[in-house]
């Protein structure tokens, strides 16, 4: 695997989420009130985007089914059935880095076989 930097630590101030890209790819980096996750931006209930969500340090919610998980562990919260996918990821002299070879993706209903 191959660490890349995904972006600078104040590009996403506390209690925020921002996406970026990683090559041909996008990421989203959530500034939680324990630390830093990267996850893809979708939701894995229905590709929603996250960013469109809600989140308040602890707690990120999907707007589109109200799916929730707590932050940084990205664990399932109340009605969400699936756990958020997220890359390693470390802040290294003032910088989110993020472990990375290829695109996490969620198998959506439409797509599952």
């Amino acid at each position: 695997m191959s660490w890349k930097k995904v972006c600078d630590v104040a590009d996403v101030p506390k209690g925020e989420m921002k996406n970026f890209s990683i090559g041909a790819f996008e990421v989203m980096v959530i500034h939680g009130d324990n630390g830093h996750l990267v996850v893809p931006p979708s939701c894995p209930h229905m590709e929603n985007a996250l960013a469109d969500g809600f989140f308040d340090g602890c707690v990120l919610t999907c707007n589109k089914h109200l799916w929730q998980w707590s932050i940084p562990d990205a664990q399932p919260i109340g009605v969400a059935e699936q756990a958020l996918l997220s890359y390693p990821s470390e802040v290294r002299e003032a910088a989110i880095w993020a472990e990375v070879d290829t695109e996490l993706q969620y198998c959506h209903e439409d797509e599952c076989e």
